[in-house]
């Protein structure tokens, strides 16, 4: 996350684009190691889970100072005025809130894990070390669904709507070229068809139901 220079208002740190995904996994499978496209995705959701932090942060009742990530407290009202103590930046909480709305950056469900990835990331030196990280953070879901289905958190991390991503997802980490083990696929969809996209088919990235009137349709063509 940035600053824009000209009025002082948070700039947050956009999704990863989902060729850089696809392209990135579409390598290691077949043992090409880029360092400078693992750095470029790394680098990336790093930032990008760095802006769900400060926004999650504010959620909890706690706006981060986009200048010195100073803590500063608020009563969630409108009219009032984040005022950081150390460096003086200053912003009424009502636009700091609306600065961030509709760019999927509440994480408060995956708080653990995305602080694990941020603590750990930038310690990360090898290829191998980068791209586990990536790897485990895309794969991981919101509370890993322990009270409740939630949804995974790759849809705060990667472009594109939940169907596409789920079908990214599935399809480079569990293509024909895949490396990942038969048992980590099991464990992926069973989180998957309990968590809120449940009615996704991530094979696919079509409705399920949309699926089976397709199946149904071909097999009344078989029989016709």
């Amino acid at each position: 996350m940035n600053t824009n220079k000209i009025n002082n208002m948070p700039v947050w740190a956009k999704k990863i684009p989902p060729n850089k995904i696809k392209k990135l996994y579409e390598q290691n499978a077949k043992g090409i190691y880029d360092e400078e496209l693992v750095d470029d995705v790394g680098i990336s959701m790093y930032v990008r889970v760095d802006s769900i932090l400060m926004v999650t942060s504010s959620n909890l009742g706690k706006a981060i100072c986009i200048k010195c990530r100073t803590e500063i407290p608020h009563n969630y009202k409108r009219d009032f005025l984040l005022e950081c103590p150390k460096c003086g930046w200053s912003m009424g909480f009502g636009e700091f809130n609306d600065s961030y709305k509709g760019q999927t950056l509440h994480g408060y469900g995956a708080l653990k894990e995305l602080i694990e990835f941020s603590d750990k990331y930038p310690l990360a030196k090898s290829y191998n070390e980068k791209m586990f990280l990536i790897d485990w953070l895309i794969h991981t879901f919101h509370g890993n669904l322990q009270e409740r289905p939630s949804r995974p958190t790759a849809t705060n991390l990667i472009a594109g709507s939940n169907s596409d991503v789920a079908n990214l997802i599935f399809s480079l980490a569990y293509g024909e070229n895949s490396t990942v083990a038969a048992e980590e696929l099991e464990k992926w969809l069973e989180k998957f068809n309990r968590s809120i996209h449940k009615h996704i088919d991530p094979a696919t990235g079509k409705n399920k139901k949309e699926n089976e009137n397709e199946n149904n349709k071909g097999q009344q063509k078989g029989i016709l």
